[in-house]
């Protein structure tokens, strides 16, 4: 009898063991191919977005990366990867991005790429994102990372003690609940304590080299790929590089593709998202506000991130369609104050590099849609990166940071004097 059982039970007893000890090993499995690299670079998959193991390889490659949200799906033929690809730019764009990705996501994102140091990045802001609520909680839920918790805690003991408890309150305060030892902690750093001896190696040795082990495994497995969208958005661009020709031709297309509304949104996002109900558009955002708001002490948590590591970034602050502004009746003073606030916060701490595209004089064909980049939008961006692109490495007179508490206070989320 007990033999039989084994013959039933023993193959399905030995898999669990030996998945068992794959996970919670802390073996270094090489997994990541340059081609998995390539292919992940594209894919917005939300597991690369939350692991750590495939874009810390392509940060030893030749990639930067684009950090930014829903915008980066906007794959038409002068999206960054396919000008990139097209125009053998030295090093290619590595894009961390999805609907709802807002400061805080990204700023965990950021702590979690170690090999970032002392190199570039870009970083897209929507002014969108700074609404009076803030970050939503299911679209933090949703992509937050144990993984990238995990190396927080770990380093909690680090860095700059109110910045610490701040991301631990946040991280509570949008409902993260992610076992009893991990939830301790971060009440813990959020109240101004270091975690206990035990919390510290439970959370080194055997929560974090489990979901290690994890990334290491599954984190670059059947990813999204999008390579034959960019490969079809470049057949259409020109083999010489020459910016007024392809700004023409960006419009062309712009026109061709817009032609089912006079609002100069792509007609399949019309189509999709605006046709059946346009009209309740109208006037809608006539009290439109970007000055109060938790994002932009969440945003500064970001900051931090980057500060830590000495990272070179381009700040690229993405343009609203004119049309929809117009349509919408948004006050021309709520983006213009945004744009005032937002770059106040930046550049008072040293973060100098901007590409402002709020204030670009022939708006036309800029969005694509109501409020992301899309064909000229992208092509202006494009003229700003690919200098920038020539090297990886960041200029230590570009990485002088200050950082000040103050704009992780509720002070600032609500200041509209600056």
């Amino acid at each position: 009898m007990k033999k039989k059982l084994w013959m039933i039970f023993g193959p399905v007893i030995v898999a669990v063991a030996a998945l068992l000890i794959l996970l919670w090993t802390p073996i270094n499995f090489k997994t990541v191919t340059p081609e998995k690299v390539n292919q992940a670079a594209t894919s917005l998959d939300a597991r690369v977005l939350k692991g750590e193991n495939i874009k810390n390889t392509a940060e030893e490659e030749n990639y930067i990366p684009i950090i930014g949200s829903s915008e980066l799906s906007r794959m038409d033929p002068f999206h960054p990867s396919s000008m990139a690809q097209k125009y053998h730019w030295k090093n290619q764009p590595f894009l961390l991005g999805n609907p709802g990705t807002a400061s805080l996501t990204q700023a965990m994102n950021v702590s979690g790429m170690t090999k970032l140091k002392n190199k570039k990045a870009v970083f897209i802001i929507s002014p969108q994102w700074f609404t009076k609520k803030g970050a939503r909680d299911d679209a933090f839920k949703f992509y937050f990372s144990p993984l990238q918790m995990t190396g927080f805690i770990e380093n909690s003991d680090h860095g700059n003690k109110d910045l610490n408890q701040y991301i631990a309150k946040r991280i509570l305060q949008l409902g993260i609940s992610k076992g009893p030892i991990e939830d301790d902690s971060l009440r813990r750093i959020a109240a101004g304590q270091k975690i206990t001896s035990f919390e510290k190696f439970y959370v080194k040795n055997i929560a974090r080299s489990s979901l290690q082990s994890q990334d290491n495994l599954f984190g670059s497995a059947f990813l999204n790929n999008h390579q034959g969208r960019i490969d079809k958005a470049t057949s259409k661009l020109p083999d010489d590089y020459n910016y007024k020709n392809l700004d023409k031709l960006a419009v062309k297309m712009a026109k061709h593709h817009s032609r089912e509304n006079d609002l100069q949104i792509g007609d399949s996002f019309y189509r999709k998202e605006l046709n059946h109900r346009i009209s309740k558009y109208r006037n809608s955002h006539t009290k439109a506000d970007y000055l109060h708001s938790p994002e932009y002490a969440d945003f500064e948590a970001l900051l931090y991130m980057f500060k830590q590591n000495h990272v070179q970034v381009m700040f690229v602050i993405q343009p609203v369609n004119p049309n929809w502004i117009k349509y919408t009746g948004m006050p021309k003073s709520a983006l213009y104050n945004f744009d005032k606030k937002i770059k106040y916060q930046l550049t008072s701490q040293g973060f100098n590099n901007i590409v402002d595209l709020t204030h670009v004089k022939n708006q036309n064909y800029i969005a694509e849609d109501t409020i992301h980049m899309g064909w000229r939008g992208w092509l202006i961006l494009d003229k700003k990166l690919q200098p920038y692109y020539k090297d990886k490495h960041a200029d230590p007179s570009q990485t002088q940071y200050h950082m000040d508490n103050y704009f992780l206070t509720d002070t600032w989320t609500n200041d509209t004097d600056f």
